[in-house]
């Protein structure tokens, strides 16, 4: 059966085409290289020139026709240039705008991911629960103030200050009749008009600002 028909021909793996980076890069390569050519005949074309400045006759038009060759390889080389760079520029526009593309879809699918989360996390939350706890709080806090007045109240018992000063005018002269009666004299800081009747009451007279003069002189 094979010798009649012939033996199917295995079909060959296909080889995998190059990324756009790969492409790319290869096009950068290729167009550094015919920069380079491109140099190369400008640095031929300024010797040639040089060289016509001195040159005469047929030396002359013999540069002329050698600069002439050079401008149309350098055209040819500024040509494939352009081209070159065309086409790099489209490969990395492609490879832009595919990086883009699949940066969205990843965004998409990372979005859409935390939203399934934070909806199964939502649904661990009451609010009515919610409401109610806070609620409660703000009457604990409610309670926790008013306990804290009460808590800082002073409690003070109004006296007649009439009775308190006649008290305090007793009280002197208990003092000074304690005093006297230990034989002591009346201190200065009893108000005269205690100090007077005391005095009297003991039958001494204070001496006056002259004798008490007179008895310091004495001295």
């Amino acid at each position: 059966m094979k010798a009649l028909f012939g033996a199917k021909k295995k079909e060959e793996p296909k080889v995998p085409a190059p990324s756009l980076q790969e492409s790319s890069e290869k096009l950068g390569s290729r167009g550094k290289v015919i920069q380079l050519k491109v140099d190369e005949c400008n640095k031929e074309l300024v010797a040639i020139k040089n060289s016509m400045k001195t040159a005469k006759g047929m030396a002359y038009k013999s540069l002329q026709q050698k600069a002439l060759q050079v401008l149309r390889r350098r055209k040819m080389y500024d040509q494939q240039l352009g081209n070159v760079m065309n086409q790099q520029f489209n490969l990395d526009q492609v490879q832009f705008t595919t990086e883009t593309i699949q940066s969205t879809i990843d965004t998409f699918a990372t979005l859409k991911e935390a939203t399934a989360v934070q909806q199964q996390e939502m649904k661990k939350l009451d609010m009515n629960k919610m409401e109610d706890m806070f609620d409660d709080l703000a009457d604990l806090m409610a309670d926790q103030e008013e306990i804290q007045e009460v808590m800082s109240r002073s409690y003070q018992v109004d006296y007649d200050e009439t009775a308190l000063m006649d008290e305090l005018a007793e009280l002197d002269e208990e003092i000074v009749n304690e005093q006297l009666s230990d034989g002591f004299n009346v201190p200065s800081y009893v108000p005269a008009q205690h100090a007077g009747g005391q005095a009297a009451a003991a039958g001494k007279v204070e001496p006056s600002e002259e004798d008490q003069l007179k008895n310091m002189m004495q001295i």
